[in-house]
């Protein structure tokens, strides 16, 4: 019996060991999505945690990164992360306000004037609120703090005021953030994917889009559009999201690299956007772009009737109370 006994003991161990073993080899695969594409600077930020990832993890965190959209529309890659697929995107508070509306004001006209204050209210109970209410709906951010840069006016003239874009029709993403942002600061908004922009400009389809400097340089918008109206009306903060059935397969230890190596790189990349927007400026003038400088002010109050239309008012000022940007 005592021999039995200790056969079944051993077995049990063996059986133990090769259990850690075998999730000790295991590799945990994602694949990225992207609209940008591989030259951007965006990109470049998204590869360095993917390298910094696979390293920290000794080669069981794999993310591979697909650029251009590649694998689909942004809306279809978030409906695959929710069915647990091995998919993460990189996306924006205005596709995440579908989930948690109020998320949305992160990309409203002249919500915040720079990164830092951004980030500040990524910190506030209210957003982490938010992130933890994506959580319960399947969906996982690994990181918030991507950046692009301010997102400007460009077109074949001038927008000086808001009542210079009357009448222009203006290429900008479907969510209600950015189209009632849009219509608040004298435009209509106009929903085509990112790649059809160039075409839609040169064929007149559209008359312009408004674009953040980093992705208005690496698609060559300056080909098709004359003028640049640095309005700098939304920054661009962009979340890597993945879902949260895949995550939960992560060993703890993973989990924490994953989000630490993101957000770390994303800080990084995002001092790196805002170092580079005078170049970038100077690239598009460079390629005979017309540079004017707007009556911003005239542009944040007519953005107000945005928050109006939406009911975010009152939120706007709740969030700027506990970030402290009162």
């Amino acid at each position: 019996m005592k021999k039995i006994l200790a056969l079944v003991l051993v077995t049990c161990m063996m059986l133990a060991l090769c259990a850690s073993a075998s999730a000790a080899d295991k590799t945990y695969e994602l694949k990225l999505s992207t609209t940008q594409t591989d030259t951007s600077m965006i990109y470049a930020g998204m590869k360095a945690a993917a390298d910094k990832i696979l390293a920290d993890t000794d080669g069981h965190v794999k993310i591979t990164i697909y650029p251009s959209g590649q694998l689909g529309v942004e809306e279809d890659m978030i409906d695959q992360a929710l069915q647990g697929m091995g998919i993460a995107v990189l996306t924006d508070a205005g596709r995440m306000s579908s989930y948690v509306n109020d998320m949305g004001i992160l990309n409203m006209a002249y919500f915040v004037d720079n990164y830092d204050d951004g980030v500040k209210v990524m910190e506030t109970a209210t957003f982490q609120g938010w992130d933890d209410e994506l959580n319960k709906q399947g969906l996982h951010p690994l990181c918030y703090n991507y950046f692009d840069g301010s997102r400007s006016f460009m077109g074949h003239k001038a927008f000086n005021t808001p009542a210079d874009l009357k009448g222009v029709v203006i290429r900008t993403p479907g969510a209600a953030p950015y189209s009632k942002s849009i219509e608040a600061l004298g435009a209509t908004p106009y929903n085509i994917a990112w790649g059809e922009v160039y075409n839609g400009i040169q064929t007149k389809a559209i008359d312009g889009c408004e674009v953040q400097n980093t992705s208005a340089v690496s698609s060559k918008i300056y080909e098709v559009c004359e003028v640049a109206s640095m309005t700098e009306h939304i920054n661009l903060f962009n979340f890597v999201v993945c879902g949260q059935a895949w995550f939960d397969k992560l060993p703890a230890e993973y989990q924490e690299i994953v989000e630490r190596d993101f957000q770390e790189c994303a800080y990084q990349s995002a001092q790196e956007v805002i170092a580079a927007q005078a170049d970038l400026i100077k690239t598009l003038a460079d390629n005979g772009m017309e540079i004017v400088e707007v009556d911003k002010e005239a542009f944040k109050e007519a953005a107000k009737s945005a928050y109006e239309a939406l009911g975010w008012t009152e939120l706007r000022e709740q969030l700027y109370t506990e970030a402290g940007l009162q």
